[in-house]
């Protein structure tokens, strides 16, 4: 922030015979250097700030220039679990399905520098708070919370590319020169970071905030921050132990009875909500009702552009625990949706689904409807035969924004992360049937099958989070780590054909248009970094095979 201006008093020559006379004044409607670090009221509005910089997801450039996650092209549209409706323009389609994205032609193009600046923000307020005059009650919680964004935002940068360089001070190329450019540290060294931030900063942070402060890290963040990171990186003890952290801190945290309800804004900050970014309505809104509505509602239009795949469909359990694919007797062929894992009809609208204040079909034949299958990937109209419900609030209409905050973590991840973690490092325990199937009732699925090896246990776990976790913005991730991406996409992802009239359908599945996906393993397990980052620092090493 610049210095107080110096203000000419023009007037002074009609009081004094002398020259122009002038004052240090400081501005009462703004900030500046000399005042911002007086008080802890002053500082905290530069947090406020970091805080608003928050995203869930990274961003890329097209229409919305907001993040991924509350875009017109969520993360989910870069996995097997949904295809973007509209095709033209869209990152998920032109360029990650057809493989030719790379350095000069990255997909998230702004999020290195953005992320960079947000850790340029912690930088500065850690370094100034650090030498404030404050009582160490007030500072720690402060610096804390900053230390718990600095890391958040370098785990975004790390979801993406891998090890990244690690900057805790600010940086200044006039008085620095040259030393300003920091070569990559490794994937591991990033993790080890996090860890020891969150860790710290947990230890000044509260347990609990009051209402008014929604939004603020807490204890729970840190550690869902640092268990996740510890998770991605494989280090399974460690992850089981600080997810267990978690669960036994007696923060109040459990899950909010109704899975389709938590999402929206009338349960926002409920008992399941770990840490999120706060939106308001008109100040800091969202518009995902235009973007991922059907293509027609009862009370407008929606972009259609989050089209779930049939093979997300077909790991729904039905209620006996079983899948179509797994011989379930609840299967019904001409009623395929019936019977199912109540996240289902939270999480898919289908084919005659009940939504807004009319039905939505997807079979063909039905005049005049927007809204049917075309698996062809002619354009206009949904690609799968499915839109997405979950975290869509049906009482907004399209265009206007809804200001939902959007999760980063609750409860229930926290649960499949210390069930996968423990399972890893030490098989499939009671703890990890208690974690698994504390889920799995909410949902209405009976207990596991007692006995599961540690094979068939981690099948069931990441078949759970995938289910559980859908449309969060996790599944690429998940995709990459378990090193898998390979073989899910070796196939093209499936939409649901329905021809009929009646009740006499017949439900085929067919390829959706748009639903080939190339990928490459020797170099798509990571984004390539930006070509002009590489450009401006020379130290930095591009990923492998880019």
């Amino acid at each position: 922030m610049k210095k107080a201006s110096i203000l000419y008093i023009a007037a002074s020559a009609l009081l004094f015979t002398a020259c122009e006379s002038k004052l240090d004044v400081e501005p009462t409607d703004q900030l500046t250097d000399a005042t911002v670090w007086k008080t802890p009221s002053n500082a905290n509005l530069f947090l406020n700030d970091i805080y608003n910089a928050l995203n869930p997801g990274p961003q890329s450039t097209v229409f919305t220039n907001v993040p991924s996650e509350i875009s017109n092209d969520p993360l989910d549209n870069f996995s097997d679990n949904s295809i973007s409706g509209p095709l033209a323009g869209i990152p998920s389609y032109e360029a990650f399905a057809q493989g030719s994205y790379g350095p000069s032609a990255p997909i998230f193009t702004p999020h290195w520098k953005n992320m960079y600046a947000n850790i340029r923000k912690c930088n500065v307020f850690i370094e100034n708070v650090t030498a404030a005059d404050f009582d160490d009650a007030t500072k720690k919680p402060m610096l804390a919370q900053a230390r718990f964004l600095r890391a958040y935002y370098y785990k975004s940068l790390m979801d993406l590319y891998g090890g990244v360089p690690i900057i805790t001070v600010p940086l200044n190329r006039e008085e620095q020169g040259d030393a300003i450019f920091n070569p990559r540290n490794t994937f591991e060294e990033c993790t080890a970071f996090i860890q020891k931030e969150c860790e710290e900063a947990a230890a000044d942070l509260p347990l609990k905030v009051a209402a008014k402060d929604a939004g603020r890290a807490t204890k729970g963040a840190a550690w869902a921050l640092e268990g996740e990171q510890l998770l991605y990186a494989g280090k399974w003890t460690e992850a089981a132990a600080v997810n267990l952290k978690i669960m036994n801190a007696g923060a109040g945290y459990d899950l909010y009875p109704d899975y389709g309800q938590l999402f929206l804004p009338a349960n926002e900050d409920n008992q399941e909500v770990i840490f999120d970014v706060q939106y308001a309505a008109n100040v800091k809104g969202e518009i995902k009702e235009k973007y991922w509505n059907p293509v027609k509602v009862s009370d407008g239009g929606g972009w259609g552009a989050v089209n779930p795949t049939q093979d997300l469909v077909d790991d729904y359990e039905f209620l006996d625990g079983k899948t179509e694919g797994e011989g379930s007797a609840m299967f019904d062929p001409a009623h395929p949706y019936d019977n199912r894992d109540k996240r289902f009809e939270a999480t898919i609208i289908h084919d005659n689904s009940a939504w807004k204040s009319g039905i939505i079909y997807t079979r063909l034949g039905v005049p005049n409807n927007s809204n049917e299958l075309d698996a062809a990937g002619a354009g206009g109209k949904g690609r799968t035969g499915y839109f997405l419900k979950k975290m869509v609030d049906p009482a907004i209409v399209p265009g206007v924004s809804s200001g939902a905050n959007s999760i980063i973590w609750r409860y229930a991840e926290v649960l499949l992360n210390y069930a996968e973690a423990q399972n890893e490092a030490s098989g499939a325990d009671a703890t990890v049937y208690d974690a698994m199937n504390k889920v799995r009732a909410r949902a209405g699925l009976p207990a596991l099958p007692a006995g599961l090896t540690q094979a068939q246990m981690r099948a069931r776990i990441r078949r759970e989070r995938r289910i559980e976790m859908a449309f969060e913005g996790k599944r690429l991730f998940d995709l990459w780590r378990w090193k898998i991406a390979e073989q899910v996409f070796s196939k093209p992802l499936r939409a649901m054909k329905i021809t009929g009239t009646g009740t006499n359908l017949t439900y085929e599945k067919v390829n959706a248009g748009g639903g080939k996906i190339t990928f490459v393993a020797t170099k798509n397990y990571r984004m390539p970094i930006p070509q002009t980052v590489i450009a401006q620092n020379p130290k930095i090493e591009q990923n492998p095979n880019y």
